[in-house]
Protein backbone atom coordinates (compact mmCIF):
# COMPACT_ATOMS: atom_id res chain seq x y z
CA UNK A 1 0.00 0.00 0.00
CA UNK A 2 1.07 3.58 -0.67
CA UNK A 3 0.69 6.59 1.62
CA UNK A 4 -0.85 9.89 0.56
CA UNK A 5 -2.33 13.17 1.74
CA UNK A 6 -5.63 14.09 0.12
CA UNK A 7 -5.61 17.45 -1.67
CA UNK A 8 -9.06 17.39 -3.24
CA UNK A 9 -11.78 15.27 -4.78
CA UNK A 10 -13.29 16.45 -8.08
CA UNK A 11 -16.54 14.97 -9.37
CA UNK A 12 -16.54 14.58 -13.17
CA UNK A 13 -19.67 12.48 -13.75
CA UNK A 14 -22.61 11.00 -11.87
CA UNK A 15 -20.55 7.97 -10.89
CA UNK A 16 -16.95 9.12 -11.21
CA UNK A 17 -14.53 11.38 -9.39
CA UNK A 18 -10.83 12.18 -9.51
CA UNK A 19 -8.83 12.11 -6.30
CA UNK A 20 -5.88 14.52 -6.22
CA UNK A 21 -3.34 13.11 -3.78
CA UNK A 22 0.16 14.00 -2.66
CA UNK A 23 1.91 10.66 -2.36
CA UNK A 24 5.08 9.72 -0.51
CA UNK A 25 6.43 7.76 -3.48
CA UNK A 26 5.50 9.84 -6.52
CA UNK A 27 4.50 13.33 -5.36
CA UNK A 28 1.26 14.76 -6.72
CA UNK A 29 -0.90 12.19 -8.51
CA UNK A 30 -4.47 11.77 -9.72
CA UNK A 31 -6.59 8.65 -9.41
CA UNK A 32 -10.02 7.73 -10.75
CA UNK A 33 -12.77 6.66 -8.38
CA UNK A 34 -16.01 5.06 -9.49
CA UNK A 35 -19.06 5.31 -7.27
CA UNK A 36 -19.08 6.89 -3.80
CA UNK A 37 -16.81 4.25 -2.34
CA UNK A 38 -14.25 6.46 -0.59
CA UNK A 39 -16.04 9.82 -0.59
CA UNK A 40 -16.31 9.88 3.21
CA UNK A 41 -12.56 9.56 3.82
CA UNK A 42 -11.16 11.58 0.90
CA UNK A 43 -11.47 14.98 2.57
CA UNK A 44 -8.77 17.68 2.28
CA UNK A 45 -5.66 16.75 4.30
CA UNK A 46 -6.79 13.24 5.21
CA UNK A 47 -3.82 10.88 5.43
CA UNK A 48 -4.63 7.64 3.63
CA UNK A 49 -3.13 4.30 2.65
CA UNK A 50 -4.19 3.05 -0.78
CA UNK A 51 -3.59 0.74 -3.70
CA UNK A 52 -4.28 1.62 -7.32
CA UNK A 53 -4.76 -0.44 -10.45
CA UNK A 54 -4.76 0.28 -14.18
CA UNK A 55 -7.28 -1.31 -16.50
CA UNK A 56 -5.56 -3.59 -18.96
CA UNK A 57 -2.23 -1.92 -18.06
CA UNK A 58 -3.23 1.12 -20.15
CA UNK A 59 -0.40 3.65 -19.58
CA UNK A 60 -2.46 6.65 -20.79
CA UNK A 61 -5.35 5.99 -18.47
CA UNK A 62 -5.68 7.19 -14.87
CA UNK A 63 -5.09 4.48 -12.32
CA UNK A 64 -8.15 3.62 -10.25
CA UNK A 65 -8.17 3.57 -6.46
CA UNK A 66 -8.91 -0.03 -5.64
CA UNK A 67 -8.43 0.13 -1.88
CA UNK A 68 -8.27 3.19 0.36
CA UNK A 69 -8.35 3.64 4.13
CA UNK A 70 -7.42 6.28 6.66
CA UNK A 71 -3.98 5.84 8.17
CA UNK A 72 -4.56 8.66 10.67
CA UNK A 73 -8.01 9.40 12.05
CA UNK A 74 -8.58 13.15 12.16
CA UNK A 75 -11.26 13.06 14.86
CA UNK A 76 -11.41 16.81 15.53
CA UNK A 77 -10.88 17.80 11.92
CA UNK A 78 -14.13 16.14 10.88
CA UNK A 79 -16.23 18.06 13.44
CA UNK A 80 -14.51 21.44 13.93
CA UNK A 81 -15.31 24.20 11.41
CA UNK A 82 -12.14 26.19 12.15
CA UNK A 83 -9.95 23.14 11.55
CA UNK A 84 -11.84 22.32 8.35
CA UNK A 85 -11.26 25.86 7.04
CA UNK A 86 -7.54 25.67 7.83
CA UNK A 87 -7.39 22.27 6.09
CA UNK A 88 -9.14 23.63 2.99
CA UNK A 89 -6.79 26.62 2.87
CA UNK A 90 -3.64 24.49 3.23
CA UNK A 91 -4.92 21.99 0.64
CA UNK A 92 -5.59 24.84 -1.81
CA UNK A 93 -2.06 26.18 -1.34
CA UNK A 94 -0.68 22.68 -1.95
CA UNK A 95 -2.82 22.24 -5.08
CA UNK A 96 -1.49 25.49 -6.56
CA UNK A 97 2.16 24.84 -5.67
CA UNK A 98 2.59 21.05 -6.01
CA UNK A 99 2.14 20.73 -9.74
CA UNK A 100 4.36 17.83 -10.76
CA UNK A 101 4.64 14.16 -9.88
CA UNK A 102 7.92 14.33 -7.99
CA UNK A 103 8.73 12.53 -4.76
CA UNK A 104 9.88 14.58 -1.75
CA UNK A 105 9.87 12.37 1.35
CA UNK A 106 10.93 15.13 3.81
CA UNK A 107 8.08 17.36 2.57
CA UNK A 108 5.61 14.47 2.80
CA UNK A 109 6.71 13.66 6.35
CA UNK A 110 6.50 17.33 7.37
CA UNK A 111 2.98 17.64 5.91
CA UNK A 112 1.87 14.51 7.81
CA UNK A 113 3.11 16.07 11.06
CA UNK A 114 1.28 19.30 10.20
CA UNK A 115 -1.98 17.37 9.67
CA UNK A 116 -1.54 15.71 13.06
CA UNK A 117 -1.01 19.11 14.70
CA UNK A 118 -4.15 20.38 12.98
CA UNK A 119 -6.06 17.60 14.70
CA UNK A 120 -4.36 17.63 18.11
CA UNK A 121 -3.37 21.26 18.87
CA UNK A 122 -5.81 23.08 21.12
CA UNK A 123 -5.44 26.40 19.28
CA UNK A 124 -5.15 26.39 15.46
CA UNK A 125 -5.72 30.12 14.83
CA UNK A 126 -2.13 30.62 13.63
CA UNK A 127 -1.38 27.19 12.17
CA UNK A 128 -1.94 28.36 8.59
CA UNK A 129 0.56 31.22 9.12
CA UNK A 130 3.19 28.82 10.47
CA UNK A 131 2.47 26.52 7.54
CA UNK A 132 3.02 29.30 4.96
CA UNK A 133 6.32 30.39 6.53
CA UNK A 134 7.73 26.85 6.84
CA UNK A 135 6.37 25.70 3.49
CA UNK A 136 8.16 28.59 1.75
CA UNK A 137 11.43 26.90 2.79
CA UNK A 138 10.35 23.62 1.19
CA UNK A 139 9.52 25.50 -2.00
CA UNK A 140 12.92 27.20 -2.10
CA UNK A 141 11.49 30.70 -1.57
CA UNK A 142 12.25 30.93 2.15
CA UNK A 143 11.09 34.07 3.95
CA UNK A 144 14.03 36.02 5.36
CA UNK A 145 13.43 36.66 9.07
CA UNK A 146 15.56 39.81 8.93
CA UNK A 147 13.47 41.23 6.09
CA UNK A 148 10.12 40.24 7.65
CA UNK A 149 10.78 39.65 11.38
CA UNK A 150 7.14 40.44 12.27
CA UNK A 151 5.95 37.40 10.29
CA UNK A 152 7.76 35.16 12.77
CA UNK A 153 5.99 36.65 15.79
CA UNK A 154 2.64 35.52 17.14
CA UNK A 155 -0.11 37.89 15.93
CA UNK A 156 -1.52 39.96 18.78
CA UNK A 157 -4.99 40.45 17.28
CA UNK A 158 -7.41 39.23 14.64
CA UNK A 159 -6.66 42.27 12.48
CA UNK A 160 -2.90 41.61 12.70
CA UNK A 161 -3.46 37.93 11.80
CA UNK A 162 -5.51 38.90 8.74
CA UNK A 163 -2.96 41.49 7.62
CA UNK A 164 -0.08 39.03 7.99
CA UNK A 165 -1.97 36.37 6.05
CA UNK A 166 -2.57 38.77 3.16
CA UNK A 167 1.10 39.87 3.18
CA UNK A 168 2.43 36.29 3.14
CA UNK A 169 0.02 35.30 0.36
CA UNK A 170 1.24 38.34 -1.60
CA UNK A 171 4.81 37.13 -1.02
CA UNK A 172 3.87 33.73 -2.49
CA UNK A 173 2.20 35.45 -5.43
CA UNK A 174 5.37 37.44 -6.07
CA UNK A 175 7.70 34.41 -5.88
CA UNK A 176 5.67 31.59 -7.46
CA UNK A 177 4.68 31.68 -11.10
CA UNK A 178 0.90 31.37 -11.67
CA UNK A 179 0.18 31.46 -7.95
CA UNK A 180 -3.38 32.55 -7.24
CA UNK A 181 -5.01 33.59 -4.00
CA UNK A 182 -6.87 30.63 -2.48
CA UNK A 183 -10.66 30.83 -2.69
CA UNK A 184 -10.82 29.76 0.95
CA UNK A 185 -8.82 32.80 2.11
CA UNK A 186 -11.90 34.98 2.78
CA UNK A 187 -13.73 32.09 4.45
CA UNK A 188 -10.72 31.44 6.67
CA UNK A 189 -10.59 35.08 7.75
CA UNK A 190 -14.31 35.11 8.48
CA UNK A 191 -14.19 31.93 10.57
CA UNK A 192 -11.44 33.37 12.78
CA UNK A 193 -13.25 36.73 13.03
Amino acid sequence: MSSAIVLSLTKYSDTGSIAHLYTAEHGRMQYAIYGNKYKGILRPLSIVEFTATRRNNAPNQLATLSNCQLSFVNSRLSTDVQRQCVAMFIAEILIVTLRHPMSDQPLFDWLCELVKHLDTDTDVRNLHLHFLIEYANHLGIGIDDTEHPEWYELPASRKERQQRLREICAYYEEHIEDFRQPKSLDVLMEVFD
